[in-house]
């Protein structure tokens, strides 16, 4: 006889009461403005919503937005965001393992850096975008 479990799924209800008002919260999707540094960029943000505005955000709720945040904040003091630290690390022809071990930070660092889990340093921007301009400079770190 063999034992079977059944994997139970966990079902997330349409409503709950609001611990503001006592009226009725739903789930849903709602358009949220970030501002950092007089930049400002609109995301949207899931949590539950009650009609008297309150609002409540689970932990994955804020970490759905936190990858926005931490772009904007990027762009807002000068530094790379995701999206180009993946850009320029590809046309270096780096793996995101060799340019950890390379550049520094260790082997997941730009794993993290491209998955919008980590900011980038203002040092590791700075030197991302002098190899950008001149990637010869690869061979004088030890990648010749």
């Amino acid at each position: 006889m063999s034992d079977k479990r059944t994997a139970q799924t966990e079902t997330i209800p349409a409503e709950r009461p609001c611990p503001d008002c006592g009226g009725t919260m739903h789930r849903d999707i709602r358009p949220q403005r970030i501002e950092v540094k007089g930049l400002s960029v609109e995301v949207p943000q899931p949590g539950w919503y009650c009609d008297c505005g309150e609002a409540l955000l689970s932990e994955a709720d804020v970490a759905a937005t936190d990858g926005a945040y931490l772009d904007l904040r990027a762009t807002a003091e000068g530094l790379l965001t995701a999206g180009d630290v993946a850009r320029i690390r590809r046309k270096l022809k780096l793996s995101q393992r060799r340019a950890g071990e390379l550049l520094g930070g260790g082997p997941r660092a730009f794993q993290k850096y491209e998955a919008r889990a980590v900011a980038v340093s203002k040092p590791m921007s700075n030197l991302l975008r002098l190899l950008e301009r001149h990637p010869e400079m690869l061979e004088e770190l030890g990648e010749g």
